[in-house]
């Protein structure tokens, strides 16, 4: 499995019902989604969610998800009572929250572990710190091949300074947009992909959209969802257009000049062939646009 199949992944607390119908495509488009079992959970609940999460893992015995089920556990020993739970090996893994480098290894370490994937979150003043951010990584390579995406924890890195998402400008525009690029820039120059944080207003498609398109810019191709109605929005944009196909196919073409234009570009094989199997990536998961420009999908 990779990263970019991931599409828009929805976050679900474990005692919403919703969880159990959204693992069994209750969402129309929905490619994977998240149990959460962390921050959406109070204290006062954790026994009921663990309780309700059993429950859904009991029915994945019975039947397999049709969609790429994450949990979020809120601890280690919590890791470990839900991997001893029947139907725990029907998951896809795990997402691991408020991951440093300290703490690796009580994640890591665990018996039973294998045969799941892991997304580790970066929510900490790490963020902010790339000496941080490079320690970590370097504690997290020899796990590379097991690490699906890095997830950036984008409310909790804003708690940290006592700010929330504005609902007039993407993430980009404030200090969020500081801690996405200095994880970018860390991990995935060091082969890891990297996960687009939550847009939290998700009663504005169009900036959702304008959002998206700044994710993709920057090479974060899966990216967190908190509604339904973000799914397609978030995957619509994931379709590249003909244009990009095309150059990317010619980019790809080992009887392709090293240098060559196309539609009034440079394209450049030996630096532009990583973005070009993106591209071709994307095309065969999501589709071709159909026609549109980026701008035109915000509001299709």
């Amino acid at each position: 499995m990779r990263a970019i199949e991931l599409g828009a992944t929805l976050y679900t607390p474990a005692l919403n019902p919703a969880a159990m119908d959204n693992a069994y495509g209750a969402c129309p488009d929905l490619r994977s989604m998240v149990i959460c079992l962390e921050d959406a959970i109070r204290d006062d609940e954790l026994a009921g969610a663990e309780q309700a999460l059993k429950v859904t893992l009991q029915h994945f015995t019975l039947m397999s998800p049709t969609v790429h089920v994450f949990v979020r556990p809120r601890s280690p020993q919590m890791l470990a009572r839900i991997l001893a739970m029947p139907g725990a090996e029907h998951l896809a893994g795990f997402v691991l929250p408020k991951i440093t480098a300290g703490t690796v290894d009580d994640w890591f370490g665990l018996p039973g572990i294998d045969g799941h994937l892991f997304m580790p979150t970066i929510e900490g003043k790490e963020a902010f710190d790339p000496v941080s951010l490079g320690q970590l990584r370097d504690r997290l390579l020899p796990f590379r091949e097991r690490i699906l995406a890095v997830r950036v924890g984008g409310n909790d890195i804003l708690s940290l300074i006592g700010v929330r998402r504005s609902r007039f400008r993407t993430a980009y525009d404030g200090l969020l947009g500081v801690a996405i690029l200095n994880i970018t820039a860390a991990f995935a120059s060091h082969g890891f992909s990297v996960t687009a944080p939550v847009f939290e207003h998700f009663g504005d498609h169009s900036l959702l959209a304008e959002e998206v398109e700044q994710d993709i810019e920057n090479g974060l191709l899966t990216k967190t969802a908190v509604h339904p109605s973000q799914i397609p929005v978030i995957q619509r944009l994931y379709k590249p257009s003909a244009a990009d196909l095309m150059e990317a196919r010619a980019i790809l073409d080992n009887a392709s000049p090293a240098v060559f234009g196309a539609n009034g570009s440079m394209c450049e094989p030996a630096t532009h062939s990583r973005w070009a199997e993106n591209i071709v990536q994307r095309a065969q998961i999501y589709g071709i646009a159909e026609g549109l420009s980026a701008a035109d999908s915000r509001v299709a």
